[in-house]
């Protein structure tokens, strides 16, 4: 499949959208600035922006199958708590990522877990809206968070 070969050298990130896990505890969401604040501070921190750059690259690598949005939406947020659950942490957030070159533009959906870790999901192609899970989703430790 030809989208699993391009690779995004020299990519820029932007956040599109983020949003609290759907199965938190209540009491430990945030408001919208608070995780704009968490993400500005983990995800997009210039320390992390190569790891999660080369979170993408390395779903890209691999088989990828085309799923509907909905469908790897909610698949994928599965496989996100289970992950999870798999380190001994929690889904803080979700936090959909626009990445791009020159070329090719990708919106890729991260999990960022509670111990300050994070997992590639679904990919989709901007050019044309399909959506794509890999076979397996990597996990990448970020820099320790530092919140003013």
């Amino acid at each position: 499949m030809e989208i699993a070969k391009k690779g995004l050298p020299g990519a820029k990130l932007a956040v599109l959208e983020s949003r609290p896990a759907p199965f938190e505890q209540s009491g430990s969401g945030g408001t919208m600035s608070e995780l704009n604040t968490v993400v500005n501070a983990t995800l997009l921190a210039d320390d992390n922006q190569a790891s999660v750059s080369a979170m993408l690259n390395a779903i890209l690598e691999k088989p990828l199958t085309p799923m509907e949005a909905n469908q790897a939406k909610t698949y994928m947020e599965q496989v996100a708590s289970q992950a999870a659950n798999d380190e001994g942490a929690e889904v803080q957030l979700f936090q959909l990522m626009e990445m791009k070159n020159q070329h090719t533009t990708y919106v890729m959906r991260v999990a960022l877990f509670s111990n300050n870790k994070a997992i590639g999901l679904d990919v989709m192609d901007a050019e044309n809206g399909q959506f794509f899970v890999p076979e397996s989703c990597p996990v990448v430790e970020l820099q320790a968070k530092t919140l003013n």
